[in-house]
């Protein structure tokens, strides 16, 4: 018996990956009375977050069956991946990179719960017509 639920990891992954794109324009950080948004805030990981956004949504529209630069590797695994990368990244931004005398603003917490929900949604489905079944006749004996 499995517990995994493919319709509640879809889910989690979409949900997850918009939130995350929508995380991007809501604000940061605040230094000295000037707000940044997570474009503004980020140098170019910002399109990091934004791939791991896009791949959220897109593995939650087609159940992650696409195989990806590798046939074992399916895009659900690759979701999967940008969102712990993505979690690892916003978790090292908010403990270690932030300047001292910028306040963090709830979008930046937004965005690590979206990448949280992404790893996990994405994580949470397997694909079930990636590798097929191998008839019983044809196994090696």
């Amino acid at each position: 018996m499995s517990t995994i639920n493919p319709s509640l990891g879809r889910a989690l992954a979409g949900a997850g990956g918009a939130l995350l794109i929508a995380s991007l324009f809501l604000s940061w950080s605040e230094d000295g009375g000037a707000t940044r948004t997570g474009w503004e805030t980020l140098g170019i990981v910002d399109v990091f977050f934004l791939l791991t956004g896009v791949c959220g949504i897109a593995a939650a529209m087609t159940g992650g069956r696409f195989g990806f630069f590798r046939p074992d590797l399916s895009f659900n695994a690759m979701t999967d991946i940008f969102g712990v990368m993505a979690s690892v990244l916003l978790g090292w931004l908010i403990l270690f990179d932030t300047p001292s005398e910028a306040r963090l603003e709830a979008g930046v917490y937004l965005a690590l719960a979206a990448a949280l929900v992404i790893a996990t949604g994405a994580g949470d489905f397997r694909v079930r017509t990636l590798f097929p079944r191998v008839p019983e006749g044809d196994r090696a004996k």
